[in-house]
């Protein structure tokens, strides 16, 4: 399965390709009034909103590190019974590579109360998370995402 991999703090996560619909650098973010810390901000993106999710905020790390290779990671998401783009924050966002899918379910490893990472699978000698957006954002999350505007006022 070919995936994207980055960084949050020292766990290393990936998407799957399929899910991502473009990798855009960092840009500069206009902050939501009263959103939660974990809502960096949001973009205007080809004419709409986009929110963006600071991931090491989300999963209660410090801020996303503004290094050379911090990129927003634009993916689909159902947010108020449309399709949106959310934008995810993350380092070290790497080149696509292939990781082989487990022949049966992954092992998960989500306390309770945290954001699920996703199943764990094994990368050579590294442990990679591979993120599905709808498990790590909780029901109360995607309803605040909703929230934001999808256009900007005329």
């Amino acid at each position: 399965m070919l995936v994207l991999p980055f960084q949050i703090g020292a766990t290393c996560l990936a998407l799957d390709v399929r899910r991502v619909h473009e990798v855009v650098p960092r840009v500069r973010l206009q902050s939501v009034a009263g959103g939660p810390s974990w809502l960096a901000g949001v973009f205007v993106y080809r004419g709409q909103v986009v929110p963006v999710i600071d991931l090491p905020r989300l999963i209660g790390d410090e801020e996303c590190p503004a290094h050379l290779s911090t990129r927003i990671i634009l993916v689909p998401q159902m947010l108020g019974g449309e399709q949106r783009l959310v934008g995810l924050l993350a380092a070290q966002v790497a080149d696509v590579r292939n990781i082989e899918a487990p022949p049966q379910a992954a092992t998960r490893l989500a306390a309770p109360g945290q954001p699920d990472l996703g199943p764990v699978l094994v990368d050579g000698r590294q442990l990679v998370h591979l993120v599905e957006l709808s498990q790590l954002l909780p029901e109360s999350h995607q309803q605040q995402l909703g929230l934001v505007p999808r256009e900007l006022p005329a």
